[in-house]
């Protein structure tokens, strides 16, 4: 039981890590899991499979990130929508306001103005 309860904290960390490192990545521009696998020591391949056996994918932490930061970015309103979307690593505008509709239900703009009017 105690092994379970272990191999449990050391993948709660991986996955903490990761997120850590997204973070990091994302102040700096964008986002590879090659730089992340790297940075902990581990093939993309290997990173993806102990990912997987959290039942959390790259993908799915990055995204996770980028929606938390982006709702943090939100807040400043004399912020311009294309420097967060910048910030945040989206090649464009348009990318970054299609995922926050997504993550929110109405665009950047819309929930701006709703929210911090």
């Amino acid at each position: 039981m105690a092994v379970n309860g272990q191999q449990q904290a050391v993948r709660a960390s991986l996955s903490i890590r990761v997120r850590v490192l997204i973070d990091g990545q994302l102040a700096r521009g964008k986002v590879g899991v090659e730089v992340v696998a790297s940075q902990l020591h581990m093939s993309r391949y290997t990173l993806h499979k102990k990912l997987k056996a959290e039942g959390l994918t790259f993908a799915r932490i990055l995204e996770d990130v980028r929606r938390k930061q982006a709702l943090a970015y939100m807040q400043d309103k004399t912020k311009p929508l294309v420097e967060i979307a910048e910030q945040l690593g989206f090649s464009e505008l348009s990318a970054f306001s299609r995922a926050f509709k997504r993550w929110m239900g109405s665009s950047p703009a819309e929930y701006r103005s709703v929210r911090f009017s």
